[in-house]
């Protein structure tokens, strides 16, 4: 699963369910991180965070995973 989380205000969103067969994001150049915005403050600094489940997208939505522990 794929999540986001912005830098400025600490939105944190889920992104994607999964990435392609490979378990990979279908885009994973920073040009693609750097184009999506946060829906609430409007920043461009906006990080994806790779999650292994749907319990560890819960908790990281939660504020319960931290995101350098998901592979962010």
């Amino acid at each position: 699963m794929i999540c986001a989380e912005c830098d400025r205000c600490h939105r944190r969103s889920i992104l994607s369910p999964r990435g392609d067969e490979d378990g990979r994001l279908e885009d994973t150049s920073e040009m693609r991180a750097n184009s999506l915005r946060c829906d609430l403050c409007g920043s461009r600094r906006v990080r994806l965070v790779r999650v292994a489940s749907p319990f560890e997208a819960v908790a990281f939505i939660n504020g319960r995973l931290a995101p350098d522990r998901s592979g962010g």
